[in-house]
């Protein structure tokens, strides 16, 4: 699988994969990500980039500032194009697939007809592209059937396609670097727990324990230490609202109390349920 791969490209894997787990948060990681994913292929330019359509949320970072800042300034944009992008589409159908070229998927010419290219691709000189998928977040289906929040790391150029021995080694690389970054996902979701910050990333960990939306933050809430009342009138709800769904809550997790939720919860959100 990984014939091409050279003795000078595992070692910038190796180091990387180091680097990584040195990192001290997790947007220095994905910084160390791209730099390594950038070291093996080179590129015009790459970023790392999750994007959760339901939340409208959109996180990109890319190896040049104004790219970063063009990309930030049409986040709309972006995630109204997501869903059908053609490596997207792929993506979600192939979950075991590490990488994937824009050209494998879909045919240059045809490409260069679709709303992607003219609102997105062309205006930053981007004619090829590979996708390193780093995951989906929940990696299991939503009750609600929303899309997950979709990582990865494009690298583009504007010149000429990727090879073969580029995809051997961002696969190589997606295969060591994965572990790393869903475990500081994981810490970095804790984190946010423990402050009290209900983003929309920690309400996607809780909601892919097969709760509704509303469910996961009254859940959060119960997390807290919140009573009923409280929770209430902080989401707006009658107390009696928010006990209806503390059964629900209970009875969809198959637990019996807060701290049963609390150890339940904690498993999901540190990779271990």
């Amino acid at each position: 699988m990984f014939r091409e791969v050279s003795e000078a490209d595992y070692k910038t894997i190796c180091g990387g994969v180091i680097e990584m787990q040195r990192a001290a948060d997790l947007r220095d990681l994905t910084h160390v990500l791209v730099r390594t994913a950038m070291q093996l292929v080179p590129c015009d330019h790459g970023g790392y980039s999750e994007v959760d359509v339901h939340f409208g949320r959109f996180e990109f970072t890319s190896s040049e500032r104004e790219v970063t800042e063009w990309a930030q300034q049409r986040a709309e944009t972006c995630i109204r194009l997501l869903p059908t992008h053609p490596v997207h589409r792929f993506r979600l159908e192939n979950p075991g697939v590490r990488v994937v070229r824009l050209s494998d998927v879909i045919a240059p010419y045809d490409f260069r007809q679709t709303a992607h290219y003219q609102e997105w691709f062309r205006k930053v000189d981007a004619e090829y592209q590979v996708v390193m998928h780093m995951g989906v977040d929940p990696r299991t289906p939503l009750p609600d059937g929303s899309l997950p929040a979709t990582l990865g790391v494009p690298l583009n150029r504007s010149s000429s396609d990727f090879s073969s021995r580029e995809v051997q080694a961002l696969s190589l690389l997606q295969q060591l670097a994965i572990p790393v970054l869903r475990l500081r996902r994981a810490q970095h979701q804790l984190e946010m727990l423990d402050a009290a910050t209900l983003s929309p990333e920690l309400t996607r960990s809780l909601m892919r324990l097969g709760l509704s939306q509303r469910q996961a933050e009254v859940a959060f809430w119960m997390l807290k230490g919140k009573s009923n009342t409280d929770i209430g009138a902080i989401l707006d709800v009658g107390a009696q609202t928010v006990r209806h769904h503390t059964i629900e809550i209970y009875k969809r997790l198959g637990i019996t109390g807060r701290l049963s939720l609390q150890r339940k919860i904690l498993h999901s959100v540190s990779g271990t349920e």
